[in-house]
């Protein structure tokens, strides 16, 4: 199945600031708005930065920033407010933010439409001004405007695409990074939605969402190609189990006499165990010749069934105290692939990878993203999670955010 988007979740234990509430969305929208997609930032430096930013521009300094119309300071500054962390207080509310937005954009002040103002009669009245800043400040503007739109009474509906400009906003301050050369995250959400608009409502708008998945596609031909290579090293052995490697090492391999080309690999211990009652036939040394290849069932009348054992399958429905949120060691990427189930985008996936999370937390998100339109499902899971996670109440934060990052579009 196609992938329609590829989400990347590194974020360290170490290195997440318990009191900064809102410091997880921070990251989330800078990252969405001021880097291109083509070239992400490196996790560490992502947060690191972010925290360095929290901590040397407390709220209380941007009161001077605003009134000397430093323009890093007040974008910053609407970063924050968006992100509800360490939020200057006399911001609160859409208009200010949008003001700032725009003069440090370089959009007309005195419109509902979005409109570029006049070349050399914004740049120079804002301190610090660079064309990079005034991407990244049509990319904040970008992305207010579109989730701006999801809490409006009609949010999502063709009626409040055409009465309301919010969305026309959006579409057009991403358009001016496209034609910049600069496509941040967000650009891909906002082009993402719109290509599904023939699909909603029989209307077709300019395609640019294509692009990106081509660049997926190509992606996911190369890992193909070198996962035909030995398919058992980046995929967990135990059925049912969905977690795969973008790289060799990334799973852990079985320590016994099987032979190398035949040794599974498993995500967890978990998985180890639950799959040690079928591969303990096979741990021990033999000759290559001594196995032989299982011969799956192709219907044919003639075969007999026999009920025979099989091992349970993975994920479990509930969530285990004993699992953990983080990874044992931060290593090699894993990924988990969810199949789309808006029914726009049917048979498209969603992959979710990361370096940090543990692999039975990706799989209750996969649980959580399955049953997202059952709410008692969901409060079931929030409330088996365990009391000895690292930050209580974390891991749900942490769904919630990328649940919110990658579902509202769809």
């Amino acid at each position: 199945m196609p992938l329609s988007y590829d989400i990347s979740f590194n974020l360290p234990p170490r290195l997440y600031p318990e009191k900064y509430p809102g410091f997880e969305h921070y990251l989330i929208l800078k990252e969405q708005v001021c880097y291109d997609y083509r070239n992400p930032p490196k996790y560490r430096q992502l947060y690191a930065e972010g925290l360095q930013e929290i901590q040397k521009h407390p709220e209380h300094h941007f009161k001077r920033g605003l009134l000397m119309k430093d323009g890093p300071m007040m974008v910053e500054c609407c970063i924050r407010t968006l992100a509800m962390c360490e939020v200057p207080m006399d911001l609160d509310g859409p208009d200010p933010i949008m003001g700032l937005l725009k003069a440090v954009a370089g959009l007309t002040a005195n419109s509902g439409f979005a409109r570029m103002a006049t070349t050399g009669k914004t740049a120079p009245k804002i301190r610090n001004f660079t064309p990079q800043l005034q991407l990244h400040a049509l990319a904040a503007f970008a992305y207010m405007n579109f989730y701006s739109h999801w809490f409006s009474p009609l949010g999502g509906q063709l009626k409040a695409m055409s009465t309301t400009h919010v969305m026309y906003n959006a579409a057009f301050a991403a358009n001016q990074c496209v034609q910049r050369g600069f496509i941040p995250p967000v650009a891909l959400h906002i082009a993402g939605w719109l290509a599904t608009t023939n699909a909603r409502f029989a209307v077709d708008v300019r395609q640019m969402h294509s692009d990106y998945l081509r660049h997926l596609q190509d992606k996911e031909e190369l890992r193909l190609a070198k996962v035909s290579k030995a398919p058992h090293v980046y995929r967990c052995a135990n059925e049912g189990c969905d977690i795969r490697a973008t790289h060799k090492g990334a799973l852990k391999q079985c320590g016994g006499d099987c032979p190398p080309a035949r040794k599974p690999h498993y995500c967890s211990r978990y998985c180890q165990r639950r799959h040690w009652i079928i591969h303990r036939e096979f741990c021990m040394e033999l000759d290559a010749s001594d196995f032989t290849d299982i011969v799956e069932d192709d219907g044919h009348p003639d075969w007999v069934d026999v009920v025979g054992f099989q091992a349970p399958k993975v994920p479990d429905p509930h969530w285990d105290k004993k699992w953990r949120v983080w990874a044992e060691r931060e290593g090699p990427e894993i990924f988990i692939d969810i199949l789309n189930d808006s029914p726009y985008r049917k048979g498209q996936v969603i992959r979710l990878r990361t370096r940090t999370l543990s692999p039975e937390c990706l799989k209750a998100y996969k649980r959580l993203w399955t049953h997202n339109k059952s709410e008692a499902a969901r409060r079931e899971i929030d409330a088996t999670l365990s009391p000895e996670c690292e930050s209580p109440g974390l891991i749900e934060e942490e769904i919630e955010a990328l649940a919110k990052e990658a579902a509202r579009t769809w």
